[in-house]
């Protein structure tokens, strides 16, 4: 593996684990057992590494969205479960990003590119959903927008709701948001995929309860 791509791969366990504001470049360099100079090399300052990742981050969710294909579309569970992953494996964004963007003009910037294209997205892909008959249309584009509004702005929110100052997100508040993200969206269902999505909430909350 790259040195750069090693920065990168330690500094999101450290920024996970720690908070991106408590980490510093220096706890990065010790971590990886490099001189803090080596690191200067490859990033000026660890706003460049968090910008980094933001676009990796942003790469991997266009990725996702963009493979939906008409005659190879994913499952609208299994979507929504990629997506949580990518979440979970960014958390410390979703946990701090109003600071974030607050302290960097830049990546404010990104954000806000980031939230139009994704919802551009995932208004493509529900037109999909009708065309298979999983969904049924929106009664107009004001509607439309509204809903992938709320359903963005849940799951990007929900491990920053869930955590409390005493507790990291756990992996069990993404199974949770998962669910919740379902509830918001079998109201659209139709057909088999109603009750597709009626199984998977109730064995959700039903496992949620039994742990």
């Amino acid at each position: 593996m790259k040195t750069k791509d090693r920065i990168l791969m330690t500094s999101i366990e450290l920024f996970n684990r720690h908070g991106i504001v408590a980490v510093t470049t220096n706890h990065i360099a010790k971590a990886l057992d490099m001189s803090p100079g080596n690191l200067y090399f490859h990033f000026s300052n660890k706003e460049e590494i968090v910008r980094a990742l933001f676009k990796i981050m942003c790469q991997e969710t266009y990725d996702l969205w963009r493979a939906q294909k008409r005659d190879n579309l994913l499952h609208p569970l299994d979507l929504i479960e990629k997506n949580f992953e990518i979440y979970w494996r960014y958390r410390f964004f979703h946990r701090e990003m109003y600071y974030l963007r607050r302290k960097d003009a830049q990546l404010a910037k990104l954000w806000k590119a980031h939230i139009r294209k994704v919802l551009r997205l995932m208004t493509l892909v529900y037109r999909q959903w009708i065309d298979k008959d999983w969904m049924r249309p929106m009664e107009s584009v004001k509607e439309m927008n509204f809903m992938a509004n709320v359903l963005l702005a849940t799951a990007s929110t929900f491990l920053q709701f869930f955590e409390s100052a005493e507790r990291q997100p756990v992996r069990s508040h993404v199974a949770l948001g998962r669910v919740y993200v379902a509830r918001l969206l079998i109201h659209w269902t139709r057909g088999s995929m109603h009750g597709e999505f009626e199984k998977f909430i109730t064995r959700s909350e039903k496992g949620s309860a039994d742990a």
